[in-house]
């Protein structure tokens, strides 16, 4: 099993819950039964849609190294390959 790929999943599903949290904050900005105030509502959908987007990155390069990995255990593992 490749553990880049593992973790760029977890990663990809960590970034679409953060993802759904600003959504969720941003569809609650004007609800007027909350105890948060406006500026740190604002604050925290962008911390939240910033930090998804870098894990999207990460998980994005984490995935294309398993897939390098792979294709490189290939290679060695191939009987008919000239070594």
């Amino acid at each position: 099993m490749n553990n880049y790929k593992t973790r760029s999943s977890l990663m990809g599903v960590v970034a679409a819950y953060l993802l759904y949290t600003a959504f969720e904050l941003y569809q609650g900005r004007n609800n007027p039964d909350t105890t948060m105030t406006p500026a740190v509502m604002i604050l925290f959908i962008v911390l939240f849609v910033i930090a998804a987007g870098a894990l999207i990155v990460y998980a994005y390069r984490l995935w294309k190294r398993g897939t390098q990995e792979e294709k490189e255990k290939a290679r060695e593992d191939d009987p008919d390959s000239m070594k």
